[in-house]
């Protein structure tokens, strides 16, 4: 800015027009992103009233989650192996021939991220013997008993389907088990195993939200948000591996479209947890020490969700009339985004928890309401 122009602000009453770069420098990240918490949650923190709030000798009133990084894994696959699972059905039941390519992708990737899942709780569990246990009474009221079998049986209907898919891709030779299996009908174990699937990759967000700690259990969305997560992260996955293969673009369209979809209903379901949750939230958004806002606002919100959905915006509204050519591989760094915040999201739920748990004042204050 030349003198003239300074001179001629200074006569209109204007002050000097600050530098864009000095002001972005200026920006405390920790400051903005404390606002986000105060925005998305609509608490703003008050820690004189706060201190002055009963508790016991300031002990925490919960016993805090032993769940650790194996049950962080479990939800993420478990998603994956249940989104992909009712995308395969999807497209089985209503898709084209050319849809066949999401078909063999969706079952194979259910069937090899289901695989991880019983390691994974069995280990978290801690003995294998508590596993087998679970399965010797279902209670309906039990959300861990309600858990495991439904794992069981969503396992039988993803193997088959798998194997099936197996048969009619010719990869078990041609025997006569191998035709009798091909002769099965995959489209009718579809729709009952989709039923599964998705009490799958929504029981987690449920058995969360039954406990007392206040972050999971102050909102009864985190079901919605689980299993909208599964289909945004079992498209990006399905959508990058289709790519590597040179699936045709227009096949991709339409997974593009889903995964966008599901990305939507995830925001606003996640939107609307913070809101519902309110104070309750500030452990897995605020920036305070305990508080992983950090985390969540980088890596899950803003990195592996708004970004893609961003970007996939984008994608959807420049693309051009569908065409047999393969598609670019630019598409894979969406997926490859979203599948990181589908696994944050589970992390900072799981991290921001524990956090919950331990305050001595949250506890309390939440069993009030």
């Amino acid at each position: 800015m030349n003198e003239e122009q300074q001179r001629t602000l200074q006569k209109l009453g204007l002050s000097r027009i600050p530098d864009i770069g000095k002001v972005l420098q200026n920006v405390d990240l920790d400051t903005l992103l404390e606002q986000f918490a105060v925005l998305s949650t609509g608490y703003q923190p008050d820690p004189v009233r706060e201190l002055q709030e009963t508790t016991y000798y300031d002990y925490p009133a919960l016993k805090a989650p032993i769940w650790k990084w194996e049950i962080i894994w479990y939800f993420f696959f478990g998603g994956l192996a249940a989104g992909c699972y009712v995308i395969a059905s999807v497209a089985a039941l209503f898709g084209s021939k050319e849809d066949r390519a999401v078909v063999r992708a969706g079952y194979y990737i259910s069937l090899l991220a289901l695989i991880f899942c019983p390691p994974l709780l069995i280990k978290d569990l801690g003995r294998p013997e508590r596993f087998l246990n679970m399965l010797r009474v279902f209670k309906a009221k039990s959300p861990m008993s309600m858990g495991v079998w439904g794992l069981v049986i969503f396992s039988l209907f993803s193997a088959l389907s798998g194997v099936i898919q197996a048969a009619k891709d010719g990869f078990l030779g041609r025997w006569w088990g191998a035709r009798l299996l091909a002769a099965l009908p995959q489209r009718l174990l579809a729709i009952p195993g989709s039923g599964f699937a998705v009490f799958l990759g929504s029981y987690t967000g449920v058995l969360l939200a039954t406990t007392s700690v206040p972050l999971w259990s102050r909102s009864k969305l985190l079901g919605g948000i689980f299993i909208s997560s599964a289909m945004s992260t079992s498209t990006a996955l399905i959508s990058f591996v289709l790519r590597l293969v040179g699936t045709p673009k227009h096949v991709l369209h339409k997974l593009e479209q889903l995964e966008w979809s599901a990305m939507l209903l995830e925001i606003i379901g996640l939107l609307a947890f913070l809101r519902g949750s309110g104070r309750a939230a500030r452990a897995l958004v605020g920036t305070q020490p305990q508080e992983h806002g950090q985390n969540f606002w980088r890596f899950m919100f803003g990195g592996g969700l708004i970004l893609p959905w961003l970007l996939q915006t984008i994608v959807l509204l420049s693309s051009k009339k569908q065409t047999s050519k393969p598609a670019g591989k630019g598409g894979a760094i969406i997926s490859l985004l979203v599948l990181m915040g589908g696994y944050f999201l589970r992390r900072t739920l799981i991290d921001a928890g524990h956090s919950s748990s331990q305050n001595a004042r949250e506890a309390l204050w939440n069993a009030r309401r």
